[in-house]
């Protein structure tokens, strides 16, 4: 079988290998689709939080193909996604229900790969059978959706309140969905690029903002109102996702946000950023950071897609064969003109 693995920047193998085989407790799956992880490209181009010979992709879904002799509930030929994070369940912030900072985090790399091995694959924790109607490429999307849900879910918006979302890509669409599927009814989505814009607002976002072409705090004091504060004239944005990266956006989140209003941080960036603590601290702003998922969020964001409240399909903007995992990174890679970029064996 082969399997897609990081050697250097911009360089992945593409090698053969033995093809896995489960333990008493976990099964093999056949990868149908697979997307490519902003983390992803961060280590492509960057060499971020990855080794040589480290394999990618965990963003997937496929077929059951082989099963432990322990695992129940599932049999050859099932449908599944695969929740990729392992926490180890008895540190401190496991025993907290907090998974996700798991002191020993483990996890089920590989999906830009023909066969995936998945540990321990109880289903409802790391293992999800499809239902029909949901496809491998929706399935693949669970990942990010986690991720998008748990970034929602921590700030607790007010849904009468308008909610801004900066940088479109995969993280950033999905939270803009998140939010609607929570009740959130305004919703405002801001990108540089026209295609991720344009998805946005077909995926249900009240309005999209182009930063270059407008000031955003400017426009949405003109539509959305402005507040005050004891030291500060502020937007109404009730409240505000940082999913973009760039340091830039920064000084614009902060000051579109009304006071009290939480500030999600979802996003990671390329290099250190300075932000304006005085203006956290006057305006009491809930500065968040969001991190991966727990196995509840990955559950609760199963649910919403498994119901049809989430319209992901939209935000595949190019398909590549495993054979092509090069060009495939370099198409994530453009920002203006990718969204997600789906890799099928």
């Amino acid at each position: 079988m082969r399997v897609a693995r990081w050697e250097a920047i911009r360089t992945i193998q593409l090698d053969e290998v033995e093809e896995p085989t489960p333990g008493p407790a976990d099964v093999v799956v056949d990868i149908r689709a697979c997307g490519i992880c902003g983390s992803d490209v961060h280590a492509y181009t960057e060499g971020t939080w990855i080794a040589p010979g480290a394999p990618l992709g965990h963003e997937y879904a496929g077929v059951v193909s082989k099963v432990g002799v322990d695992v129940s509930n599932v049999v050859v030929g099932d449908r599944v996604t695969v929740n990729p994070i392992a926490p180890c369940g008895t540190c401190q912030r496991c025993r907290a229900g907090e998974g996700n900072l798991c002191s020993h985090l483990d996890g089920s790399a590989g999906g830009f790969g023909d066969q995936v091995l998945v540990r321990n694959a109880n289903v409802g924790q790391r293992l999800f059978i499809l239902p029909d109607h949901v496809s491998f490429e929706e399935a693949a999307f669970l990942e990010p959706l986690s991720v998008a849900y748990r970034a929602v879910d921590r700030a607790r918006p007010h849904v009468g309140e308008p909610a801004i979302v900066f940088g479109l890509g995969t993280i950033g669409q999905c939270v803009a969905q998140i939010l609607k599927a929570r009740g959130v009814t305004d919703v405002i989505a801001v990108d540089t690029s026209p295609v991720r814009r344009a998805a946005a607002l077909a995926a249900g976002a009240n309005e999209v903002i182009d930063p270059l072409a407008d000031d955003v705090y400017e426009s949405l004091a003109a539509s959305r109102g402005r507040t005050t504060s004891s030291f500060h004239e502020a937007g109404a944005i009730g409240s505000v996702f940082e999913c973009s990266g760039a340091v830039s956006v920064l000084p614009t989140a902060l000051r579109v946000a009304r006071a009290g209003a939480p500030l999600s941080m979802v996003a990671l960036t390329a290099r250190p950023s300075v932000i304006d603590l005085d203006t956290v601290v006057q305006k009491e702003l809930r500065l968040l950071g969001s991190f991966a998922y727990t196995e509840l969020d990955f559950r609760n964001a199963f649910a919403l897609l498994a119901a049809g409240r989430l319209l992901v399909l939209p935000l595949i903007s190019h398909r590549f064969a495993l054979a092509d995992i090069t060009d495939a990174f370099e198409a994530q890679r453009q920002t203006t003109s990718s969204i997600k970029v789906m890799v099928h064996p």
